[in-house]
């Protein structure tokens, strides 16, 4: 199985939709290296691997005992443009000699506090929804989830590993994995069930009246119980949802009546007070106008023919006054003429000029003085005419624009004022909507007290069912066919028996080849065999001991703690080694609490060589220096998660921490 490509869309801290090549380039290049720091996403993108693959049966980092929609919840991006995310994964497989290429995406959405999935498959290029319905146990064709943990797992895990408890743990669950002893371990039980059942049949007398006593009890109160349910069923079929459809329909009639417009009196009357508040603040902003110039705008053409009679009569006046001082001006001037240019032609042209103004003036002076205004009065006049009235025109036409628009939403606030129905109208139906409503309240506390009651005869059934148990597997009775129960008691308790010789031997047989595979990855790791040259496993306990050199039972103790966590780096490879399953590994922070001595065991003589594709995310205090520089020949792709502190969100991008 080979990873081609993982898609990350607002998953975790990776907001947007971001696509990972993971292929490796050549065989000889399986590593492929993520660089983070330490909250910037490498645990995520294992987490995501996971998820993908196995859905609600995938081991996270911190699902912890949550339910599965609601670690789909939190897995979403805090900063997503809408509440969704998704996972999508492209591997190969090969199967019969032939390559398959698979294309899985898992997608969520949360919506109204309910998280919805859903989950595609295509292989080949082609929609698959029969592999998508079953993809829990098509999944184990390719990467069993028992086993899992041996390919995918936090380097830190390492250092629990070490300790003998936690070793025996990984040994014992390995080892059941890989053999499916899980399958011998249910026919056991299975057969202690039957023998329980076989042994009910033989029970006293005495005990039989008890246990017919209890199982009379218990079909009492499961009696009850079902009374009840069905009583509690009728009442919401029956009267909660007839009445809530007379509520329905007294809504309808209420809503007709013009109810929701009663609701909202008070309001309409605020805006029908107002709209007409502002219809008479207009009509004051004009009477206002017509105490001012604005009524002379009637006059207008008056006004303008006395400012023309105004200036003929300035000009009458001044020419009056002017006549006989132009006289005596004109003769002086053709006098000076004749003396100094004696033409006679433009003398007597200048003196035909001089007497024709002198008869338009004259003829000006005669028009009578009306009028007869004052400097000021005049002023006054003119300026009216000039801006006086046109601003009173615009003042006024802006002011009747207000007014006309005041009274279109007073009129609507009116119109709608005398819509809201009388509270004598509605009375009756509000009335009856209240009562409906205070009706179904009581049957819905009727309705949960019955759930309550149903809840305590529930419990109380559990009571006495395991009471029952308790009694048929204390008592045994010999009448009747008891030959025949004991025949068959006596073989299940031989079966049962054979089943444990099986498993043992099972165990047993394997344990030796598991034993090797360990001890070959261990002297690898460690490129000594002095060191240990023989390991066990109890099959019984799954105890692990280590030999030395001389044959002799060598204790932890003699181990430094980075040969000890060496040794459960071997554990893991050797039973990923035991399943007989090419599959990749990923490794989320891999060399751990690793100390430094020992570092370079793993990336010389395990990273390069413990899958044909080799998934490590580092930080920037492991593989780097001298380890990325032994590292560097079997790296094919290396990647930086980028974490933007102030966006809250990581980026996966090319390349590695700098030197």
């Amino acid at each position: 199985m080979i990873l081609d490509e993982i898609t990350l869309e607002n998953f975790g801290l990776y907001a947007g939709s971001q696509s990972v090549p993971l292929t490796p380039p050549a065989a000889d290049k399986p590593v492929i290296l993520f660089g983070g720091l330490n909250g910037g996403g490498k645990t995520t993108l294992v987490d995501a691997l996971q998820l993908c693959l196995f859905g609600p049966h995938a081991k996270t980092s911190n699902r912890g005992t949550g339910a599965y929609r609601e670690y789909l919840s939190r897995c979403i991006h805090r900063h997503a443009p809408k509440p969704e995310a998704g996972i999508g994964l492209q591997f190969r497989h090969v199967v019969g000699g032939t390559e398959e290429k698979y294309r899985l995406r898992r997608f969520w959405h949360r919506e109204n506090g309910n998280c919805k999935e859903y989950f595609e498959v295509l292989k080949d290029g082609v929609h698959e929804p029969t592999l998508a319905e079953n993809w829990s146990s098509q999944v184990e064709d390719f990467f069993p989830a028992n086993i899992a943990h041996f390919f995918l797992f936090d380097g830190e895990q390492i250092e629990a590993y070490a300790s003998e408890e936690e070793s025996m743990a990984l040994i014992s669950g390995g080892i059941q994995s890989l053999l499916g002893l899980d399958m011998v371990d249910r026919l056991q039980k299975d057969l202690l069930v039957y023998e329980r059942r076989k042994r009910t049949e033989a029970k006293n007398d005495v005990a039989q009246t008890e246990i017919a006593a209890t199982e009379s009890e218990l079909r009492a109160l499961q009696g009850r119980a079902d009374e009840l349910r069905q009583e509690r069923a009728a009442l919401l079929t029956h009267q909660i949802d007839r009445k809530k459809k007379e509520l329905h329909a007294l809504d309808e009639v209420y809503r007709k009546l013009g109810g929701e417009l009663y609701e909202q009196r008070v309001e309409i009357e605020q805006r029908l007070e107002a709209a007409e508040s502002s219809v008479n603040e207009c009509a004051d902003q004009l009477r206002e106008q017509a105490a001012g110039p604005l009524p002379l705008l009637l006059v207008r053409q008056l006004l303008e023919s006395a400012a023309s009679r105004d200036r003929l009569e300035e000009d009458a006046r001044r020419a009056r006054e002017l006549s006989f001082a132009l006289e005596d001006r004109d003769r002086a001037v053709l006098r000076h003429l004749k003396s100094e240019f004696p033409d006679k032609a433009v003398i007597e042209s200048l003196n035909a000029y001089f007497a024709k103004d002198r008869e338009h003036r004259t003829a000006l002076a005669r028009h009578a003085s009306v009028l007869k205004l004052h400097p000021s009065e005049r002023n006054d006049l003119h300026a009216l005419l000039a801006e006086g009235l046109g601003q009173a025109s615009t003042v006024c036409s802006k002011h009747l624009a207000l007014c006309q628009e005041a009274e279109v939403y007073a009129a609507t606030a009116r119109t709608e004022f005398e819509n809201v129905p009388a509270p004598d109208l509605i009375a009756e139906t509000v009335a009856a909507r209240d009562t409906i409503r205070s009706e179904i309240e009581s049957l819905e506390v009727q309705h949960a007290g019955l759930g309550h009651e149903i809840e305590r005869l529930e419990r109380e059934s559990a009571r006495k069912e395991q009471a029952l148990t308790q009694l048929l597997q204390t008592r045994a009775l010999d009448r009747g066919n008891a030959e025949d129960r004991t025949r068959i008691l006596r073989h299940a308790e031989r079966v049962r028996t054979t089943l444990a010789s099986f498993r043992r031997a099972v165990v047993e047989r394997h344990v030796r080849r598991i034993e090797q595979l360990v001890l070959d990855s261990y002297s690898q790791l460690l490129h000594k065999s002095s060191l240990v040259t023989r390991l066990s496993i109890d099959p019984e306990r799954f105890s692990l001991t280590l030999f030395g050199l001389d044959g002799s039972v060598m204790s932890p103790n003699r181990l430094s703690a980075g040969e000890r966590q060496l040794l459960a780096v071997a554990l893991l490879w050797g039973l990923a080694k035991a399943s007989g399953r090419p599959l990749p590994t990923a490794i989320d922070t891999p060399l751990g609490r690793l100390d430094t001595s020992h570092r370079m065991h793993l990336v010389e003589r395990y990273f390069p060589h413990a899958s044909h594709q080799m998934l490590l995310l580092s930080t920037d205090e492991e593989i780097t220096g001298k380890y990325l520089d032994h590292l560097r020949p079997w790296i094919g792709r290396s990647y930086r998660l980028e974490f933007d502190d102030e966006m809250g969100r990581s980026r996966i991008i090319p390349g590695y921490f700098s030197s």
